[in-house]
C-alpha cells in the first residue's frame, strides 16, 4: 500500500503526497547546489520529522497519565552535514515545556524524547536535545 507518492518536479523540487489525507509538501534543493531553495530540504524534512515524533511520544504519555502537554513546542536549529560523507552529524532541537511540570515529569518527557522515538531510534546522527521548561 502507498503511502507518500513524491514526484520529481525538476530544479531540486520534489512533490510529495500523502495518499489518505491528499497533503502535498514540496522539498527544494538549496540554490548552492542548484535548487530553487523556495522550500524546506529534505535534510531539514528529517529534522522536523524527529521533533515531531518526540513531541508525539511525549504528548501521548501525558495524555496517559492525564497530563495536558498541548501548547508544548519544539524547535529544529541548523543541521550538521558531512559532505564528503554525505551524512547527516547533528541535528539541534529545542524543546519548550511547561514550566509546571514537575521534576519527576521533566525526567520521563526527557527520557521518552531521548529513547522511545522511532525516528530518532533509527538515526545515527547526534540528536542534540535542549529542554526548557517556560
Amino acid at each position: 500500500m502507498t503511502i507518500t507518492k513524491a514526484i520529481y518536479q525538476g530544479k531540486g523540487r520534489v512533490e510529495a503526497t500523502h495518499v489518505r489525507s491528499a497533503v502535498t509538501i514540496n522539498t527544494d534543493a538549496g540554490k548552492a547546489v542548484g535548487g530553487l531553495g523556495e522550500n524546506q530540504n529534505p535534510v531539514e524534512l528529517l529534522g522536523n520529522a524527529l521533533a515531531a515524533c518526540a513531541l508525539t511520544m511525549m504528548g501521548l504519555r501525558a495524555e496517559r497519565s492525564d497530563v495536558d502537554f498541548s501548547g508544548c513546542y519544539a524547535e529544529v536549529g541548523e543541521i550538521e552535514e558531512d559532505i564528503q560523507t554525505f551524512t547527516i552529524t547533528r541535528i539541534p532541537i529545542t524543546f519548550h515545556l511547561k514550566a509546571s511540570f514537575d521534576e519527576k515529569q521533566r525526567k520521563k518527557f526527557e527520557h521518552i524524547a531521548l529513547k522511545t522515538c522511532f525516528v530518532g531510534n533509527t538515526l545515527t546522527a547526534k540528536k542534540d536535545f535542549t529542554f526548557v521548561y517556560e
